[in-house]
């Protein structure tokens, strides 16, 4: 049972460390101050005892639904395992996510073993986060190339922000109040998701918080703008766990 344990936690690390090397793609690269990829699959393969080869297939299982110049296994279903971390992943931070590898890589099993036990466990419900990151990188394409006929603001216009964590993806650089927010549909109908930072945002800009809905990606893409969602969209609140970092430090204070 132990011996099962440490290989499912082995074998989730390094799921976790493809997932990060085809996220950060070249900043993974600067964080572990590695100067090629086979310098970065030696470094896993070493510190987990597993093979170069895994980290690099690993990595590649994820490219598909990241934004980088790979086009990885994207005629191949990805597994429940790789789901999983995706699934619980996708929202933690770069620093987060450069500090579980860190740790990971240093095998410090105190501060990850709690949150590689949750991201192993078969019994996760796991959303199909794939699909959707795949969709919304599609609809963010087709809306820098299209932006002038979808909502007569040219391309060299927008301002990105989807790095920026601030709850929308693009802003419009003569009109500060506005923020859009892109998202995509495989087909014509379905359910979209906003994170708390989203809705937040755009419970805040009311009418000036666009929705533009990309359709239909798989055929000839449609499209829908919602203004002011909070109105415009019923929308219901979930609620779920989530792997977040936290700092602990040890204090003593001497009496005076």
């Amino acid at each position: 049972m132990a011996k099962d344990r440490t290989r499912q936690r082995l074998e989730t690390e390094a799921i976790v460390l493809g997932y990060a090397m085809s996220r950060l793609d070249q900043d993974y690269l600067a964080a572990r101050n590695c100067s090629t990829w086979k310098h970065a699959f030696t470094e896993a393969a070493d510190a987990l005892s597993k093979p170069r080869s895994t980290f690099k297939n690993l990595r590649d299982e994820f490219d598909p639904v990241h934004d980088n110049s790979r086009q990885g296994w994207h005629h191949r279903n990805m597994r429940s395992s790789r789901i999983r971390v995706l699934d619980e992943l996708h929202d933690v931070s770069d620093v987060a996510l450069i500090e579980l590898v860190d740790r990971i890589l240093k095998r410090d099993d105190t501060s990850t073993g709690e949150a590689i036990d949750s991201l192993a466990a078969v019994n996760r419900v796991a959303y199909n986060v794939a699909d959707r990151l795949l969709t919304g990188r599609l609809a963010e394409e087709y809306f820098m190339a299209n932006s002038q006929t979808l909502i007569d603001v040219s391309a060299d216009r927008l301002v990105d922000r989807r790095l920026s964590g601030c709850g929308y993806d693009f802003a419009i650089q003569d009109l500060p109040a506005r923020a859009l927010e892109i998202k995509g549909l495989k087909g014509n109908s379905g359910s979209v998701l906003f994170t708390e930072r989203e809705w937040t945002e755009a419970r805040a800009r009311k009418e000036d918080y666009w929705v533009v809905v990309i359709g239909n990606l798989l055929g000839s893409p449609i499209h829908a703008i919602f203004p002011d969602p909070h109105v415009s969209l019923a929308a219901q609140s979930r609620f779920r766990q989530s792997l977040v970092l936290s700092w602990h430090a040890s204090v003593r204070i001497s009496s005076p």
